[in-house]
């Protein structure tokens, strides 16, 4: 529990240190507002992805094989649409103008939060009628 609550608020910093360092860019005159937000959000989207990739590791304790066969499988299909959904959220911002990027990466977390939440309802349907 410790550990998850260091690796969050050091998640957090990057974030706040990329917004920041942004911020002083763009009042340096380094670099514009527009190139400061993509920053910003190609942080957001691999921290996504990152996160994504983590999820089919932190399996808890169940009290019967079943499940922790459909909570691993539901792990496994959040992490995977998680994971290409920051990939994708990160590569748009990086490389689509601006009016493309921004409702093109919502749509693409919101779609991968949608497939998360409706797998793990199938799946926990599923687990339920099986016990």
């Amino acid at each position: 529990m410790r550990k998850e609550i260091l690796f969050g608020l050091g998640a957090a910093s990057l974030i706040l240190g990329a917004a920041a360092a942004s911020r002083y860019g763009q009042s340096a005159g380094l670099i514009d507002g527009d190139t400061g937000k993509r920053v910003v959000q190609v942080v957001i989207g691999l921290y996504l992805a990152w996160c994504g990739n983590r999820m089919p590791k932190s399996l808890g304790k169940w009290s019967s094989l079943g499940k922790a066969r459909w909570s691993q499988s539901a792990l496994r299909v959040g992490g995977w649409s998680l994971t290409l959904a920051g990939l994708a959220h990160a590569l748009l911002w990086a490389t689509q103008p601006m009016p493309v990027a921004r409702p093109a990466a919502m749509i693409v977390v919101a779609t991968a939060t949608l497939v998360t939440m409706g797998y793990a309802v199938w799946a926990l349907a599923v687990c339920r009628r099986a016990s």
